[in-house]
């Protein structure tokens, strides 16, 4: 969940789409297009399981995140900074389910609850159904195809040099990036110039092209296995499927 902004993709059918867009990837010697560069990258991230980190400023407003997104569940660590306020949140997906444990502010600026609930509840495994379009805003980002949203640019695009970055060799997607709080901002998606179209790091930039601290999200271990284990809730907030 990035303070802006889950993945469906099932059975044969999507898989025959990823096999098609992946295979479309690699024609023999040809310099990748922009636009197939990107969906391919996009349906990539949706499919597959990473480990991210990312970070920005916003406002004076600074947050970071950092979990595992695999496409039915997924961990994140969630820290909010304004001022002197810090809003913390561990949360856990695991399908239908949603657990969240954060401190005060935490629960009361990103779940949205009443400062006397908040502080009631504070620091204490809550579950309620991933689908609760109530706590939407803080399920948003931990899932494949959440990330993939998080990530996602608007067109038109066009390709940067290639480099290297995390010791990677890297193509360069430049487009726009919606970022809460702020002006839709020009970004930079880098993904691997070889193999799978995997997303290395995503950047805001600025008018030189440079990183403007805005945004910066780095990607690594993918395919990594994510299972993470349900923790002991004590709290249920609203109607929670028995399925």
């Amino acid at each position: 969940m990035r303070t802006t902004k889950a993945l469906g993709v099932t059975g044969m059918v999507a898989a025959g789409v990823l096999a098609a867009v992946l295979l479309g990837a690699t024609g023999a010697g040809a310099a990748p297009d922009a636009g197939t560069l990107y969906r391919q990258a996009m349906a990539t991230t949706q499919a597959w399981s990473v480990h991210y980190t990312s970070s920005g400023t916003v406002s004076k407003v600074s947050n970071s995140q950092s979990g595992d997104a695999g496409p039915a569940s997924g961990t994140q660590q969630v820290l909010i900074q304004t001022g002197a306020t810090s809003d913390e949140a561990s949360l856990v997906v695991i399908g239908q389910i949603t657990y969240a444990k954060a401190n005060a502010a935490g629960l009361k600026d990103l779940m949205g609850l009443s400062a006397t609930q908040a502080a009631a509840d504070a620091n204490q495994w809550i579950l309620f159904s991933t689908a609760n379009a109530a706590f939407s805003q803080i399920v948003a980002g931990i899932r494949s195809h959440d990330v993939a949203e998080e990530i996602a640019l608007k067109g038109p695009f066009t390709l940067g040099a290639s480099r290297q970055l995390d010791g990677y060799e890297v193509d360069a997607i430049r487009g726009t990036l919606e970022v809460q709080g702020a002006k839709p901002a020009r970004a930079v998606l880098y993904v691997r110039a070889s193999g799978r179209p995997l997303p290395v790091e995503e950047d805001t930039v600025g008018a030189q092209g440079q990183p403007n601290g805005e945004d910066h999200i780095v990607f690594s271990q993918w395919g990594e296995q994510v299972r993470p284990k349900a923790p002991d809730a004590t709290i249920t907030l609203g109607p929670v499927s028995a399925t």
